[in-house]
């Protein structure tokens, strides 16, 4: 623990300290802490403070700033319990504004409640002394800050341009959903899980599966099966994670004994020419309104795509599934031998269809080469910063899973799987109607008087929220919640 105990300041105010080292003024603290508040330009939204202490900077922020988000951090539980027993402590903790957690549980916390549409700026307000007395444990949270800052930023990026086609698929594909009947899963998990991605190296490497096709289980991303289908082998599954129209191009052609999987945000159209030939699971990866749906039954299994690639998608569906070997082709995230893609993607038809003289398919191919700003990976490679987030998140996947490579590439599982201790993968009844009512109710609830922010419905809105601020006028973030509502009560 890093306090040592309390000492009296002259106006009987209780400070804790650690050795010689007090936190706050011993004479006035309260004081000091509305000095601490004062640099603070009016309107500032959302805090993050280093060391609880006494609490007393922490309540003249809150004092000053009433509608803002304060998140105090301190190294560990038993450094808030001690503290805990302090009075201004003791009503911080009853502010719903005023959130304490450890460094641990920073990132976790930051995720869960810095909402970009709302909060226009983060703030770090430092006392001095915690950083002071304790500087590997300042320089970690600066850390976690920087990392998790990242990430929210890219998210929301994503959320602003996807935000209202995400929201309309879902419920669109929920709809859809009602009309499938139960079904059990079953998956050969005696064999090599395969995944297929659509990587330049899938051109040499698509043999290896032609010659061993009974050793494995395929997995298809949605971009890799069509390729693979061109080279005669049919995947025993596809998944498709694209909330985009374009997704619909990989889906004209399809296996008999192909099963689809599509995240709950795919888009409608490809969903519905799938569902005309063959059995389809549905999955989510980590929108909200889809977890609503769900409601923790399983209905819709959740599966990881980390950074929001569709290969990582289907190692976790394969791990989700309980096979204990997985191997990948095509999975390069780099471009190799001066190509984005393998041979017989959807873009070999889009691009020889549109080609001319002035601007010939090969042109288009090397535009989205070069698209974004190329890093050289070594050994011929070339990779992005996109790129190289999607292999760190299946890295980490993997990792987390205990899956280790072996001198054939193939990743075997070491123990247990974290994934795989969920409920196994099967068709499930939706009860569209019963989601209906209580999905109203909520949204009801959410601006009922003011809004409400503990809701099921709240988090539901966030994605659509970004969109409609980074394509509405409309900038306010109570004004933003209530069109969110509107348009979406309208649509269920």
């Amino acid at each position: 623990m890093n306090y040592t105990g309390f000492i009296t300041a002259k106006n009987g105010s209780p400070v804790p300290v650690r050795g010689a080292t007090c936190f706050h003024s011993t004479y006035n603290p309260e004081r000091e802490g509305e000095r601490f508040s004062a640099p603070f330009a009016d309107g500032s939204s959302f805090f993050v403070v280093p060391g609880v202490c006494g609490g007393y900077h922490l309540a003249a922020l809150a004092r000053r700033f009433p509608h803002a988000t304060i998140i105090a951090v301190e190294e560990s539980d038993d450094d808030i319990d001690f503290l805990a027993s302090l009075p201004c402590v003791q009503s911080l903790m009853q502010s719903p504004r005023v959130i304490i957690t450890t460094t641990e549980r920073l990132s976790h916390t930051l995720l869960r409640h810095f909402i970009p549409a709302e909060h226009t700026a983060l703030q770090v307000a430092a006392l001095r002394a915690w950083e002071d007395t304790f500087p590997a444990q300042a320089a970690a949270i600066k850390t976690i800050l920087t990392q998790t800052l990242a990430a929210i930023s890219a998210d929301y990026s994503v959320q602003s341009h996807f935000g209202s086609i995400w929201q309309r698929n879902i419920l669109l594909n929920l709809r859809r959903t009602a009309e499938q009947d139960a079904a059990t899963l079953t998956f050969p998990t005696e064999k090599t899980a395969a995944i297929i991605a659509a990587g330049p190296t899938l051109d040499k490497t698509w043999r290896q599966l032609a010659q061993n096709r009974d050793d494995y289980y395929i997995i298809a991303t949605d971009t890799g099966y069509r390729a693979l289908l061109r080279r005669g082998i049919a995947s025993d599954a596809v998944i498709c994670t694209d909330a985009q129209m374009v997704s619909h191009a990989h889906f004209f052609a399809l296996a008999p004994q192909t099963l689809c999987i599509f995240d709950l945000d795919a888009n409608p159209a490809t969903v519905r020419n799938a569902a005309m030939r063959q059995r389809m699971l549905f999955v989510q990866t980590g929108h909200p309104l889809a977890a609503f749906a769900d409601n923790g039954t399983e209905t819709f299994p959740h599966v990881s795509a980390g950074s929001g690639t569709v290969t990582v998608a289907a190692a976790s569906l394969a791990i989700r599934a309980g096979f204990s070997r997985i191997r990948f082709f095509g999975a390069d995230f780099s471009y190799a031998d001066g190509k984005a893609y393998a041979k017989g993607t959807y873009l070999d038809d889009l691009y020889h269809a549109s080609g001319n003289r002035l601007n010939p398919a090969e042109q288009q191919f090397v535009r989205l080469l070069f698209r974004t700003e190329l890093r050289d990976k070594g050994n011929g490679l070339l990779t992005t910063a996109l790129l190289e987030s999607y292999e760190n998140s299946l890295k980490s996947l993997l990792e987390a899973n205990n899956f280790r490579k072996n001198a054939d590439n193939v990743y075997i599982r070491q123990g247990d799987s974290v994934q795989g201790r969920r409920a196994p993968l099967a068709v499930r009844p939706f009860d569209y109607d019963a989601f209906r009512q209580t999905y109203r109710q909520s949204l009801d609830e959410t601006i009922a008087d003011g809004i409400n922010r503990n809701t099921g419905a709240f988090l539901t809105l966030l994605p659509y929220i970004a969109w409609l601020k980074t394509h509405q006028n409309q900038q306010d973030f109570e004004s933003l919640v209530r069109r969110a509502y509107t348009k979406t009560w309208e649509s269920v």
